[in-house]
């Protein structure tokens, strides 16, 4: 089998061309000669992709993507040559550093050499809108019909959001992420240590939860005879902004109907009538003037934070449960007694719900205008999320990541793969991400949480729309002191009521108009 994989040095060398090009602002136009046009009107070989792939003409499909390695990994490399093999196509990946990955693609866009498929970091990523926008990136309407497992596998959500112009067309295949209400990581060796016996259901109150990081704190949880814990582990989140410790339990839920008010719709976050959102920007207050939370919080991000709870400095973060195992794994070699288990938290009416991340999706592919065989790019996609290769997605190759024995899978500690599991998922396949090699009680243990996770979720009717309004200077501009005020209120450095003086300003720097777009947005999705 033909595999090509474009290296370091020679994206570096890519990187050196383009660059020269910009400089000499002779960044050439974008390549219209391919397969589809900008409408998304489909060539005669749509109808040739129903052939058996043996009868079809073999033809190389690029793909960009974004994977945790850049280098492909042996179990990778079996799962690739099986796809191959059953579609008939020689399959050419471009996969840069991850640290590099936008830069990278910003610059294959800018140069025009791009691949057929590429996988953008999400739908409101602006080097994917002006990817929509040029023409670069082009609709999958036409060809979606003939694509079964990437429509029953996607949630509509996430189909509403890449409609990104609003125009009826469909501008990517998302790369599902299970839609989910994540609860906690616990140090549960902490919690017998301080005497505090979590419900069979692994449900607490809002003052339960508050009492166990007070316990965490001020209570020697590790019994060193040192103050030197802490209860929760908060982190930059990607926007280099600390997350509210608890947001879905006072009824955060994003955009839904409103109790009344100006708007038919409304979020808290933005709600002259409610007190949901200064609710939660106060509990997260309270945790951080009591010295509750970890003091690196505001410099560190997730992975550090993790580290720092393994390491036993903090008992508690928010996670999603079937990363557990890792956790554990990890903290049992500083410490032997380090347990970890999951914790829910509900809301204030004693139910168990919270709002799903975005739009359920983790990075769109988009379809470019270099693709001559849209249908045969667009299939590569569709063969991972059928039923064998979904099962091949979650397992690997038998023979080369596992064996067989008696009935159960073995892997080979030596045999890695990440590509196959960052490819394609399907919604609601919380299976997806339990780990493979565990042992049977173990999946079957994890499994009770990922499914109560996915359960509970609540989705936000914003669907991910992005108002115009968002976009004017002055909303833009002012979004610096939104981001910076809120951060100051949750840490403590500004009182709760100065909420309110933010918000007005919000209104009055573009928000009325962002939440009037908002509103006539949901409306056209509700009726």
């Amino acid at each position: 089998m033909k595999h090509t994989f474009r290296s370091a040095a020679s994206i570096a060398i890519a990187t050196t061309m383009v660059a020269l090009a910009a400089c000499s602002g002779n960044s050439p136009e974008p390549n219209n000669s391919g397969g589809a046009t900008a409408t998304g009107t489909p060539p005669a070989e749509t109808a040739a992709a129903t052939k058996p792939a043996e009868t079809r003409e073999r033809v190389t499909i690029k793909l960009m993507a974004n994977f945790n390695n850049a280098d492909i990994l042996p179990g990778d490399q079996a799962v690739i040559d099986k796809m191959e093999e059953t579609l008939n196509v020689d399959l050419e990946w471009i996969v840069p550093p991850s640290t590099g990955y936008k830069e990278q693609l910003q610059l294959s866009l800018v140069s025009g050499d791009y691949a057929d498929l590429i996988l953008f970091p999400s739908e409101t990523d602006d080097t994917f809108l002006n990817a929509v926008d040029e023409g670069i990136v082009i609709p999958v309407n036409s060809y979606l019909d003939q694509l079964p497992n990437i429509k029953e596998y996607t949630y509509d959500i996430s189909w509403e959001a890449v409609q990104t112009k609003r125009d009826g067309n469909i501008y990517a295949v998302p790369r599902t992420s299970v839609a989910r209400n994540d609860g906690f990581i616990i140090r549960e060796d902490w919690l017998k240590n301080v005497g505090f016996e979590v419900p069979e259901n692994r449900e607490v109150t809002i003052d339960q939860f508050t009492e166990i990081l007070r316990k965490f704190t001020f209570e020697d949880p590790d019994q060193n005879g040192k103050n030197d814990t802490y209860g929760f582990a908060a982190f930059l989140n990607t926007n280099k902004m600390i997350d509210p410790i608890l947001s879905s339990q006072f009824g955060n839920l994003g955009w839904q109907k409103s109790g009344g008010g100006e708007f038919e719709y409304m979020t808290p976050m933005y709600d002259k009538n409610s007190a949901v959102y200064k609710e939660v920007l106060g509990y997260t207050q309270m945790a951080f003037k009591e010295g509750l939370v970890d003091p690196d919080s505001a410099v560190i991000d997730r992975g550090a934070s993790n580290e720092r709870l393994e390491r036993g400095i903090t008992g508690i973060r928010s996670e999603f449960a079937a990363y557990m195992p890792g956790t554990e794994e990890r903290a049992k070699k500083i410490d032997p007694d380090a347990d970890i288990e999951y914790l829910y938290v509900q809301d204030r009416e004693g139910q168990l719900k919270g709002v799903a991340f975005g739009t359920a999706t983790f990075g769109v592919w988009g379809l470019t205008n270099k693709a001559k065989e849209p249908m045969r790019a667009l299939e590569v996609l569709e063969w991972l999320l059928s039923d064998e290769g979904w099962e091949i997605a979650k397992y690997g190759i038998e023979g080369v990541e596992y064996k067989m024995v008696n009935g159960v899978r073995e892997y080979n500690p030596d045999v890695k793969a990440s590509w196959r599991k960052s490819i394609v998922r399907r919604a609601n396949d919380g299976d997806f991400f339990l780990p493979a090699s565990a042992p049977v009680e173990q999946q079957q243990y994890l499994k009770k949480w990922v499914d109560r996770s996915i359960e509970t979720v609540a989705f936000s009717l914003d669907q991910g729309f992005v108002p115009p309004a968002s976009k004017e200077p002055a909303f833009m501009d002012f979004q610096l002191i939104w981001d910076e005020t809120i951060t100051k209120i949750m840490i403590g450095e500004l009182p709760i009521d100065e909420f309110d003086s933010l918000l007005a300003q919000w209104y009055e720097k573009g928000g009325q108009k962002y939440v009037e777009q908002m509103n006539e947005y949901i409306k056209s999705t509700q009726q």
